[in-house]
């Protein structure tokens, strides 16, 4: 089966709604505008994403976003691991029989 490679989220979905929505009012408004507001709607409900598909710019940002997203999720988990580390260090100091002399009183 073939699977598509993406699809439009609810926002974008919504916008273009709401812009065939407006597609009545447009020649009645501003007349100049109305062919090419046509031409506009039609181009995003079937010429955007073969476009995006074939020029490759949707796997480009894709692939830029996994990585930001990769990155950031690298730098929170080493934060996490050493928070972690820090408190077991802690728990293991304060629960020991015998103090430390160099910790302080009531550590």
């Amino acid at each position: 089966m073939n699977e598509v490679e993406f699809e439009y989220g609810p926002v974008s979905k919504g916008i273009y709604i709401a812009l065939i929505a407006l597609a009545p009012l447009i020649p009645v408004a501003f007349p100049r505008f109305s062919v090419s507001y046509i031409v506009f709607i039609v181009f995003l409900g079937f010429g955007l994403r073969p476009l995006l598909h074939f020029s490759g710019a949707y796997a480009m940002w894709n692939s830029c976003r996994v990585y930001a997203l990769e990155k950031w999720d690298r730098k929170f988990l080493q934060r996490h691991r050493a928070k972690i580390d820090r408190k077991v260090r802690d728990d293991a100091y304060r629960k020991s029989r015998v103090r430390d002399p160099r910790l302080p009183k009531r550590w």
